[in-house]
């Protein structure tokens, strides 16, 4: 989004990528998504037709918020969209178990 967005706004976002990530030793993923209206970005389908200095930007902000408050991590390759959409698949299925499980109690 070319403009800043204001927190608790709700936007269309589009799945492109997954960074695998570990925090301070345990799996901490990021989905990465580009606004799905957002004319520069929303061609955009899989993580490897971003270009190569914004990916650099993505994994180097949290590497190093991270270092700011004195926690390793660990950032991996990143993956395509289609390990992204399994990720946010997997994440819906727990959430559904957990309400479902919520409901019973």
């Amino acid at each position: 989004m070319q403009e800043p967005v204001l927190p608790g706004c709700f936007l269309r976002a589009k799945a492109v990528g997954l960074m695998p990530m570990i925090d301070q030793g345990e799996k901490d993923d990021k989905i990465i998504a580009v606004c799905a209206d957002d004319p520069e970005y929303r061609h955009y389908t899989d993580i490897k037709e971003l270009p190569p200095h914004r990916l650099a930007e993505i994994r180097r902000f949290f590497e190093e918020y991270k270092k700011n408050e004195n926690k390793e991590v660990e950032v991996d390759d990143f993956l395509p969209a289609s390990i992204a959409y399994k990720a946010v698949e997997h994440s819906m299925s727990l959430y559904a178990d957990y309400v479902v499980e919520s409901l019973r109690r």
